[in-house]
């Protein structure tokens, strides 16, 4: 019954936390670039910082053969390079995991190099500078010129892989942090979620200086681009 109670509880809680200080998303600059699960397949987008304006700029659906008369359609990796308004990615074609270019606002990617697993990528750090960012038994805690200081606290039975806060990484005018919650107080709460549910948890972005948050992208790999 107290289980029972304490998933109750934190369904509720999930709900508020969510839709809590949304207006702070108005404020945010720039352009984000992610990769999103669509029907199972990590497709990439982009839209606005403050989440106005998604689009769809490329799926791999159809186009990844692995070689074995199966599909793997995912993108696994991407980087966008501002100056040559270009993507280059990695997903499957012909049996082997590729490299491949597209340019902004076109459909069709070109092949760069075969036998890729790895490549130079500009997501979200957990360093900027000054400014670190580590998970400690579900808290986060803030670094800054060597002063730590508890920034997220989480307060429940801590389980590494169900429960706490976990760092993305910092916005990259350092006043805003991204962050994942699994959104339960106890592993029993994740686990039976998960039972029922296609995916556990939510992304949320924080201002630091107001330590408030608000939900953002269901996204672990975001690339954001602000003008200089």
């Amino acid at each position: 019954m107290l289980i029972l109670l304490l998933v109750i509880f934190s369904n509720v809680f999930q709900i508020i936390s969510r839709n809590a200080n949304s207006e702070l998303l108005s404020d945010l600059e720039g352009t984000l670039y992610f990769t999103e699960r669509v029907d199972g397949v990590l497709t990439l987008f982009k839209s606005d910082a403050s989440l106005q304006n998604k689009t769809l700029v490329y799926s791999h659906r159809g186009n990844g053969n692995d070689g074995y008369g199966d599909f793997n359609h995912n993108i696994i990796d991407f980087h966008y390079d501002r100056a040559s308004e270009t993507f280059t990615f990695i997903a499957m074609n012909n049996g082997s995991w590729s490299l491949f270019s597209l340019k902004e606002g076109e459909n069709n990617p070109t092949v760069l190099q075969a036998d890729v697993m790895e490549m130079d990528t500009d997501y979200l750090q957990n360093e900027n500078q000054d400014l670190s960012v580590t998970s400690k038994k579900g808290s986060l805690y803030l670094s800054e010129n060597g002063n730590e200081s508890v920034l997220k606290k989480f307060n429940g039975i801590y389980d590494e892989k169900f429960t706490g806060y976990d760092s993305i990484g910092f916005s990259p005018n350092r006043n805003y942090l991204v962050y994942r919650s699994m959104e339960h107080f106890t592993p029993i709460g994740t686990i039976l979620e998960g039972i029922v549910a296609d995916s556990v948890g939510n992304t949320y972005i924080l201002d630091l200086s107001t330590k408030e948050s608000t939900k953002f992208i269901d996204s672990h790999k975001i690339q954001w681009v602000m003008d200089e």
